[in-house]
């Protein structure tokens, strides 16, 4: 795939704007991301979607070494025909970019690359391998850094309706700095708000 990639952030947020919560007994999250899925089926085509436009995906070390990849491929053999599963096939075969300064995940899994140094160079190099849309569902930390230096094109909330009290989040005032502006906005059947928010 030739030409330089875009990346697109997609997150859950709570409806007061964390992404995890520090309050025991939080129900802010409608799918805590395991194998009962109680979103909506208008919602589930969008996700999929997003995904089959897909050209890579990123994450952190961490990510890989708390088991995102191993989890999206458990979910992938659990649902093998099912239509509505398909991003998680699509998860394990889409190249994807484990970003760090210097460090390795402790397992090698298929189809993905390490990239080590500085994050704007390493994601500058991620856009480029995957070149077309780059897709990026956190954790807090790598998705902080990314908007802070300007390095997503697109930002996706998914914005659950439920609140989580206190938590980790992806917001600050880099927002504003890069300009991020409003792009459209869907509701669906669960509950569940997307906005979309493109920079510059």
């Amino acid at each position: 795939m030739g030409g330089t990639g875009r990346l697109v952030v997609a997150m859950q947020v709570s409806a007061d704007g964390y992404v995890d919560s520090e309050v025991p007994g939080a129900d802010w999250q409608l799918w805590n991301w395991g194998p009962q899925w109680p979103w909506s089926a208008d919602l589930r085509a969008s996700f999929n979607g997003l995904l089959a436009g897909a050209s890579g995906v990123l994450l952190s070390r961490p990510m890989a070494d708390e088991g995102y990849l191993g989890h999206w491929e458990r979910m992938a053999a659990l649902h093998p025909a099912d239509a509505d599963w398909e991003f998680s096939r699509a998860i394990g075969a889409l190249p994807k970019f484990a970003v760090s300064r210097s460090g390795r995940p402790a397992r090698r899994w298929p189809r993905t690359e390490v990239l080590n140094g500085e994050l704007a160079e390493t994601v500058a190099r991620a856009k480029e391998l995957a070149g077309g849309t780059l897709l990026c569902f956190g954790g807090a930390g790598l998705v902080s850094s990314l908007l802070r230096e300007g390095l997503a094109e697109e930002l996706r909330l998914f914005v659950n309706p439920g609140f989580a009290g206190s938590g980790s989040s992806v917001f600050g005032p880099w927002l504003v700095r890069h300009a991020y502006r409003a792009g459209g906005v869907t509701a669906y059947d669960c509950g569940i708000v997307e906005s979309r928010w493109s920079r510059g």
